[in-house]
């Protein structure tokens, strides 16, 4: 299991103690590359990727309706020089992504 996530983000404090009894590797979701967004947009799409609420949208302006007006090279850009805009945790487990809340699902 791979947990993405920023070590002092409430939301993957939360998650790493719900899921401790799993042997996770820890991952800064700021260091991710095209490779593994590519990964994650096989099972996700931006919209369950991106948190529009979070701050780093709002700093980007980044509504729900400009998410939809963006081309996907345009969207992948944007989070690739923004790691912050994603909806944290993001998990790795078995070949699947769970993003967010998602991971109550393993428990």
């Amino acid at each position: 299991m791979k947990l993405y996530g920023i070590k002092n983000c409430n939301s993957v404090k939360k998650a790493m103690l719900a899921l401790e009894q799993f042997n996770f590797e820890f991952l800064d979701i700021k260091k991710i590359n095209k490779n593994i967004l590519d990964l994650w947009l096989k099972q996700k799409s931006f919209e369950e990727l991106v948190n529009t609420a979070g701050t780093t949208a709002k700093k980007l302006i980044l509504t729900k309706e400009k998410l939809k007006s963006l081309s996907k090279e345009e969207l992948e850009t944007l989070i690739l020089e923004n790691p912050s805009v994603i909806k944290r945790p993001v998990i790795e487990f078995k070949n699947q992504i769970f993003v967010g809340k998602e991971y109550e699902k393993l428990l």
